[in-house]
């Protein structure tokens, strides 16, 4: 026949048990709740280097804005309106992309601008000389 445990010494195997249990269960969720904190303080820093990342490019958009229409003041016919919205169904591109992008679209304005432009004036010097 099977030996009889006492009910106190079964209770405090239980306790016991439930205890263990119980400080792992706690120390798992710490363990999360650490890593957790450091997702969110690494997300925190990723936006916070988007931000200022997204500034950055806005500044430059704007600097290239007005120095395209300080090289427009000449071209009187030309309606310039205020810097236009942000074109949202342009393809994807890191910051440093879109900065190079829009440099290398002031750069060919600028070339634009200063090849040899018809104009009936021009026209009328060449066949008067």
């Amino acid at each position: 026949m099977s030996e009889q445990v006492p009910a106190s010494v079964r209770y405090k195997e239980l306790a016991a048990a439930a205890t263990t249990a119980a400080q792992r269960m706690r120390r798992h969720e710490q363990e999360k709740a650490a890593e957790l904190e450091e997702s969110v303080t690494r997300g925190n820093s990723r936006k916070k280097e988007a931000d200022q990342q997204r500034e950055q490019v806005e500044k430059d958009v704007r600097i290239r804005w007005n120095l395209a229409l300080e090289a427009l003041w000449d071209e009187r016919w030309l309606k310039v309106s205020s810097l236009p919205e942000p074109d949202l169904s342009a393809p994807p591109a890191t910051p440093e992309e879109s900065r190079r992008t829009v440099q290398d679209a002031f750069l060919e304005l600028h070339d634009a601008l200063d090849k040899p432009r018809w104009s009936a004036g021009s026209l009328l010097r060449r066949k008067s000389g």
